[in-house]
């Protein structure tokens, strides 16, 4: 279903005149880190994982749901579904708190949250767990002086893999995704831009995340 919910806690802009570039956090679409391991001499495994959410909004369910089935589909994970995730934790989606550095350009889970994660890891039975934000989702309209405006969504993207047992972060996830709308919106629902920026997200980090585990089906 696409992302409805969010639309009035959107920030938005309006220039007046002339297209105007739309500055994004971690330099635009496909910057910063997809996916890449803390330490490359210790691997991720070929065993299980599941995926949390990092944030409690729509988008981030949305997120994690799109997580899932792309590690399902295309790598040797045995991978938890989401259903049976909502049914385990309770309230869910859930926000786990972040430590942030470098301006936002790297998100670790905050150590308070590390016992909180690991009664659902034991619950869910998996080797890792994946935790997935979507923060700061923003709508950006440009306007020409000749008439028409774009809206571009946008939204960063983090994300933390736990090994257990031992619950050590042995990965990290931080870049910037955005989708404009086009003339075709009118035959769009409202959250079908956002809904396919947060489809994208997910497709890129498990395009990073096969590279780099080797854990890719064969085709």
């Amino acid at each position: 279903m696409p992302i409805t919910s969010q639309w009035t806690r959107l920030k938005r802009s309006y220039p007046v005149v002339a297209l105007m570039t739309v500055s994004l956090l971690l330099g635009g679409c496909g910057g910063g880190t997809l996916f890449a391991l803390k330490d490359s001499s210790r691997p991720i495994k070929p065993t299980s994982v599941s995926v949390i959410t990092g944030g409690s909004e729509e988008a981030d369910l949305k997120l994690a749901e799109y997580l899932t089935k792309e590690l399902k589909e295309r790598t040797t994970l045995q991978v938890v579904d989401q259903d049976v995730v909502s049914k385990t934790i309770p309230s869910y989606p859930i926000s786990v708190k972040t430590v942030e550095e470098n301006d936002g350009k790297a998100a670790w889970v905050d150590p308070s949250e590390k016992p909180r994660i690991e009664k659902i890891q034991a619950k869910l039975k998996t080797n890792y767990v994946f935790v997935i934000w979507s923060k700061g989702l923003q709508q950006s309209t440009v306007c020409s002086n000749r008439g028409g405006c774009t809206n571009t969504y946008s939204a960063d993207v983090y994300g933390n893999m736990l090994e257990y047992p031992g619950g050590k972060i042995v990965s990290h996830t931080a870049f910037n995704e955005s989708n404009s709308d086009s003339f075709l919106a009118l035959f769009r629902s409202k959250g079908y831009y956002v809904d396919k920026m947060l489809k994208n997200s997910a497709e890129a980090i498990v395009d990073e995340f096969v590279k780099v585990t080797n854990t890719g089906k064969s085709k």
